[in-house]
């Protein structure tokens, strides 16, 4: 993964994000009046998040399927092994954030952070909000898993199930540190 590579692939994602966020939340506002666009950052880190996972798309007519990458992954914590591996080499920094599997990881964490916190202002119960993560990395996943549905031939990006692992950690974590930022931080309660 090159920088250059990085920030078109992110910027792309916060493009199609954007867009389908005005699109979305303008629609909303229609219907329901100026209280739509207290919604924009959870839509936007939701929209973010979907596009990072699908895009980029490819040309349905020119897919070799069935695609290796693509292979679901579904044994859990995966991901140690190339941890592991990384320590037995005594992989310095670069290395660790270089090693695609790593840096997957890293990202849905952070990303799903997003969401979490996005969520604090609406949701009030952390079993809500995780189950909310839940059906989204869910979701996300499934569409993985079959070529967003149907649409492609085959699936063209991989079903991780540590995927939903780091993705339901980073909704907990967002949420939990927003929520409780809100109430240490919020406007003062007077008796």
């Amino acid at each position: 993964m090159t920088l250059g590579w990085f920030v078109h692939f992110f910027g792309l994602a916060l493009v199609y994000a954007s867009v389908a966020t005005v699109l979305l939340v303008g629609l909303a506002a229609g219907w329901r009046g100026r209280a739509a666009w207290r919604w924009t950052p959870l839509v936007l880190a939701t929209a973010f998040f979907v596009f990072l996972t699908q895009h980029p798309f490819p040309v349905a007519d020119q897919m070799v399927c069935p695609m290796a990458r693509a292979e679901p992954q579904l044994q859990p914590l995966r991901f140690m092994d190339t941890a592991s591996m990384l320590m037995d080499r005594n992989a310095g920094l670069a290395g660790w954030l270089g090693n695609k599997t790593i840096a997957a990881t890293i990202m849905n964490v952070v990303t799903c952070v997003l969401i979490g916190m996005a969520m604090a202002p609406h949701v009030t119960r952390f079993r809500t909000a995780l189950l909310s993560g839940a059906v989204l990395t869910l979701t996300v996943e499934l569409t993985q898993l079959t070529g967003v549905w149907g649409l492609f031939p085959c699936a063209y990006r991989q079903f991780n199930v540590d995927d939903i692992s780091a993705n339901m950690l980073g909704v907990a974590i967002g949420f939990a540190v927003a929520r409780h930022v809100a109430i240490r931080f919020g406007p003062s309660r007077t008796v």
